[in-house]
């Protein structure tokens, strides 16, 4: 009999350790939220323009399956007379293989204090790898993409 329950509470301790193994391996990691220093390229008028040393905050939600991205002090064309911060809300991440990719068939950014119609993302896709965070869009016609690394937060 003591064979038997020593059978028993071994089988069992070697289950519970087959199954924490595996649950830790099917974790998927959450991103992080991180501020990045780049450059952002927007085409305009067969010409393209480069705003260098821009920030971009990524934050992801509390579960990692979406996040915003906001780019700080972006002035989109030579001839803009300000600066403005403008966020893409409600981008999909998507774990692989040791990257995050985000993507964004189609939302209204929002700038100066609410939706922005008029610049409406579309195609958003790109990379969050490492401490590098890449990504291309359609601001309205305006094909833009930003590519940076982490930069250490405020």
């Amino acid at each position: 009999m003591n064979n038997m329950k020593q059978l028993l509470i071994l089988s069992t301790l070697l289950l519970a350790a087959i199954a924490c193994e595996k649950s830790e391996d099917n974790e998927t990691p959450v991103p992080q939220p991180a501020d990045y220093a780049g450059t952002v390229t927007v085409e305009y008028e067969g010409t393209s323009f480069d705003n260098e040393d821009i920030s971009v905050s990524f934050e992801p939600s509390e579960d990692g399956a979406t996040a915003s991205v906001t780019i700080h002090q972006i002035k989109f064309v030579p001839q803009m007379p300000v600066t403005i911060d403008v966020t893409i809300p409600d981008i999909v991440l998507t774990v692989s293989g040791g990257k995050t990719l985000l993507s964004c068939e189609s939302v209204d950014p929002i700038a100066m204090g609410g939706p922005y119609p008029r610049y409406h993302v579309s195609g958003l896709t790109g990379a969050l790898e490492g401490d590098q965070l890449s990504f291309r869009l359609l601001f309205g016609d305006f094909p833009t993409s930003f590519t940076g690394k982490k930069s250490e937060k405020k």
